[in-house]
């Protein structure tokens, strides 16, 4: 296999399981794994609740009966989805990977843009 083979191959990226290459992305774990092409693809990193109520002890001993009505950050779930005519694949991002899920469902945007003009 020469250079030019090896390249047309080789992955483009990856987050995980997920593998995106020039005309396709497939997906390694078990419960969703597949490969498809990337025609219609898109990925997005989206937020999951932000906020929960959840009184704690410290709280209630510096406000008191207020606290019970005071909102506490919690959760910052995200998740990475990546949907096409034939699938759809939810990932749920670690707090210190998002900047890595942004950057790979960037590329899968972009690889998918790619493919769509090259047909």
């Amino acid at each position: 296999m020469g250079l030019k083979e090896w390249a047309a191959k080789a992955p483009v990226a990856t987050y995980g399981m997920l593998t995106l290459y020039k005309d396709r992305v497939r997906c390694l774990e078990a419960k969703q794994k597949g490969e498809y092409p990337l025609a219609g693809v898109t990925a997005v990193v989206e937020s999951g609740e932000a906020l929960s109520q959840r009184v704690t002890l410290t709280r209630f001993a510096a406000f008191g009966l207020i606290s019970l009505a005071m909102k506490k950050k919690s959760g910052g779930e995200s998740y990475l989805l990546i949907e096409g005519p034939e699938f759809a694949w939810t990932f749920e991002v670690k707090r210190g990977d998002q900047a890595k899920a942004q950057a790979f469902a960037a590329k899968v945007r972009s690889a998918a843009k790619e493919s769509i003009s090259t047909v």
